[in-house]
């Protein structure tokens, strides 16, 4: 019989067995911390279950949760889960309306900005029949009724969950109580990067299948300490066995945050495994080369939500001790984690034909293929494993489009370019939808920006394409280093991509002192915007 991996709930319950180590950091600034224990989380957890279930809050209701606050995230994330509820994790953005209206949620938890931003801008009208607010909310209960916002002493009971054995195969029965392992736990949203946001549905089987390959990526020893610079990872923090160290971090602008506010909480709790987005991790190597500091805790460096390019990975192994390792970790919101690789294979070359960035192979009990491959090998990166989210909620042509079966498993389209080699890694070469095509020629854009970030006074590049595709004009764009002169840069490019095969194909080099990137990490780069740019438009 299959060993079923360890559910929400196992983990839940784990906590308990040492009620007095840190779980969580709470932070504000750079030095200003609060510790929460086992205790006071879980006893945290049952108050706002109680809170939740006074208001009206029952099994299989959406709740949206809206805070920047990593315990009330916490809190309200595991005591919606204790009940049955479905957290929804969405981030403030233009298209909340949209995505509310989609989704239908019942309940609405937030900060009281958020709420203020509910009100104003129609989110969830007529929709959201429970309005929750985290931290200090409005006199007289104008936004809603407040949940517990200070940590608790620790001195009460843990919430009530099912047992651990309920995702087992032969459990539970049709009338046992509890949810069942296909029963919708949580809904997260896409960050809407590379096309309207959607969400993501994930079963309690499908976390507890995440929760499992993480624990292969992180390989944490008793004591480790995560710093975890990516809001919504602090939630599975805890349940991952790890004190969790959660930075105040700007999360609508993550590159903007100060990084002292990243460092000093690193430094003070001595974190031993670093997750952030490339962009927060330039942040964090920038300061320590800036103040010739240097982080002796550190043993893990886990990179996500962009490739990362060798450079940033050797500034940032300067600041590291020797041994330490450095990881780019591949995945989407639909299938997270699937492959990780090392900061030596992110220099590998490529196998010969072949070209972009190598990603590993996949994880324990993930599996990838590539579809509708060329005579190259190149085409759609597939994935299906353990950690592959079923559906999108409520959007059943994009689930068609994406998801099908085959060899008896899910697999997930990830609209990624890439090719297997003969050792089983897997290679990215950027987004299905951003081709390259013109007369005679087809561009990835990983193969040019590879090689075109390595030249002397680039910080990064964007191939971009102009007009329609098979017609396009291609356009390298190009963020340069600051102070860096622009006759010297295209001479450091055109060596760099001198021998590069395509290169001839590149017809336009446009300089652009800072390129548009996503909401959520500022890491993946706005490609739609710079084409448009491109064009002569400004948006």
């Amino acid at each position: 019989m299959t060993v079923a991996p360890d559910s929400v709930f196992t983990r839940l319950a784990r906590l308990a067995e040492c009620p007095r180590a840190t779980v969580l950091v709470r932070c504000a600034g750079t030095l200003h911390t609060e510790e929460v224990t086992a205790a006071q989380l879980l006893d945290g957890c049952r108050r706002t279950a109680d809170a939740l279930r006074a208001a009206g809050v029952r099994r299989g209701d959406k709740a949206v949760v809206m805070t920047r606050d990593a315990y009330g995230l916490v809190a309200s994330v595991y005591a919606l889960v204790s009940l049955g509820a479905v957290p929804v994790l969405i981030e403030p953005r233009a298209e909340v309306r949209r995505c509310l209206d989609e989704i239908a949620p019942g309940v609405f938890i937030g900060e009281p900005l958020a709420h203020v931003a509910r009100r104003a801008l129609g989110w969830g009208r007529g929709r959201v029949r429970t309005a929750l607010v985290t931290g200090r909310g409005f006199p007289g209960r104008l936004l809603g009724a407040g949940l517990p916002s200070s940590v608790p002493d620790g001195g009460g009971p843990a919430p009530d969950v099912p047992g651990p054995d309920f995702l087992k195969p032969d459990f539970p029965e049709p009338d046992a109580p509890g949810p069942l392992p296909d029963d919708l736990a949580m809904i997260a949203f896409t960050s809407g990067s590379t096309g309207q946001p959607k969400g993501v549905e994930y079963h309690h089987a499908t976390l507890a299948g995440q929760l499992a390959t993480l624990d292969a990526v992180l390989r944490a020893e008793p004591g480790d300490v995560l710093l975890s610079c990516f809001l919504p990872f602090a939630a599975l923090g805890p349940l991952l066995g790890l004190t969790t160290v959660a930075p105040q971090v700007d999360h609508l602008a993550p590159a903007r945050t100060p990084p002292g506010y990243l460092v000093g909480p690193l430094l003070a709790h001595r974190a031993t495994i670093v997750l952030g987005s490339p962009a927060v991790l330039a942040l964090i190597a920038g300061h320590c080369v800036r103040h010739g500091l240097t982080l002796p805790s550190v043993r893990r460096v886990l990179s996500f939500g962009a490739p990362l390019r060798p450079r940033l990975a050797e500034m940032l192994a300067k600041a590291l001790p020797p041994g330490a390792e450095i990881l780019s970790v591949y995945g989407a919101t639909e299938c997270l984690p699937v492959a990780a690789s090392d900061a030596g294979a992110l220099r590998a070359e490529p196998p010969p034909g072949h070209a972009g960035t190598c990603l590993g192979r996949p994880l324990p009990d993930v599996r990838a293929r590539i579809l509708d491959a060329d005579g190259t090998g190149l085409g759609e990166i597939a994935v299906a494993g353990p950690v592959v989210s079923p559906a999108y909620h409520a959007r059943p042509d994009a689930t068609d489009a994406a998801k099908t079966f085959a060899d008896g498993a899910l697999w997930h389209r990830t609209g990624d370019l890439g090719r297997l080699d003969d050792d089983g890694r897997l290679w990215y070469l950027g987004r299905t939808a951003h081709l390259v095509t013109g007369a005679g020629f087809t561009l990835t854009t990983e193969d040019i920006e590879v090689a075109a970030d390595t030249a002397p006074g680039v910080r990064r590049t964007a191939l971009v394409g102009v007009g329609p595709a098979g017609q396009q004009r291609a356009v390298l764009c190009v963020e340069p280093e600051r102070g860096a002169p622009k006759e010297a840069v295209v001479d450091a490019l055109r060596a760099a991509l001198g021998g590069h095969p395509q290169a001839r194909s590149i017809g336009t080099v446009l300089f652009r002192p800072r390129f548009p990137t996503d909401i959520r990490h500022n890491s993946k780069i706005d490609r739609a915007r710079l084409a448009a740019y491109a064009e002569g438009g400004r948006r």
